[in-house]
């Protein structure tokens, strides 16, 4: 049997509907942008980790560049470190950038004890901090605000791996080189790593310098400031521009 209300009533009940409705949506937008909100710092804390264990891994393998007063090679190094870790910081969107400009050392002192060890077998720590903006205002006096990321990485040092392989062998300068110049390599179409290794084993003490076009990425470069085959001095600077 199939009762119906009044007509008076049927439109009552729907009346009550659309104010139900209207109060809970103000509540159901604020949770769906607080759902946002909790994405956006679980993907930047997973984004900050990453950054974290690129640059431990890199400072695992070049632990020399951290070891006294380093030389051109060694400074060169220490750059590589700072760019891979800055770029993907920068790709965060922290809020306060002196957290990576300048990018922290990483830490081969990780007992806290004053001695540095850059032995195999040793670990050096890498500490990463972002401040990271929420949309919500309630959200933030959950979180905090800006809630601040952290991540921390240990790696165990391996430089033995790096040091025992033979040293790379320079080209001969050609033809007009002088002593203190190298013929600049072409790094167009290599990956970013394979493009800074071309760099630094023909010999250039300079600085490999990214443009970067993509923080997010490593890929293949697409344009050098200097012109391949050109004898430059070995200390020049050369930026790259990458996919």
């Amino acid at each position: 049997m199939v009762i119906k209300l009044p007509r008076r009533l049927r439109g009552s009940v729907r009346g009550q509907g659309m104010v139900e409705f209207a109060m809970l949506l103000p509540l159901m937008a604020l949770l769906l942008v607080m759902a946002v909100d909790a994405g956006r710092v679980f993907f930047g804390w997973v984004a900050l980790q990453n950054a974290s264990r690129i640059g431990a891994d890199y400072a695992a393998a070049h632990a020399d560049a951290w070891d006294g007063s380093p030389d051109p090679t060694q400074q060169n190094q220490r750059d590589r470190y700072e760019l891979l870790v800055r770029n993907d910081m920068q790709a965060l969107g922290c809020q306060d950038s002196s957290q990576f400009n300048p990018v922290p050392d990483p830490n081969f002192d990780i007992d806290g004890d004053g001695t540095s060890l850059f032995d195999d077998g040793g670990l050096v720590r890498v500490e990463l901090y972002c401040d990271f903006g929420l949309l919500t205002p309630l959200a933030e006096s959950v979180m905090g605000s800006p809630a601040t990321l952290h991540a921390k990485t240990d790696f165990a040092i391996n430089r033995t791996i790096n040091t025992g392989l033979p040293p790379p062998v320079d080209p001969p300068p050609p033809v007009g080189c002088e002593d203190d110049e190298r013929p600049v390599p072409d790094m167009v179409g290599s990956d970013m790593e394979d493009a800074y290794a071309l760099w630094t084993g023909y010999g250039f003490t300079g600085s490999f310098l990214p443009a970067v076009t993509n923080p997010n990425k490593n890929r293949e470069v697409t344009w050098q400031s200097l012109t391949a085959d050109e004898c430059v001095d070995m200390t020049t600077n050369v930026t790259v521009i990458h996919s």
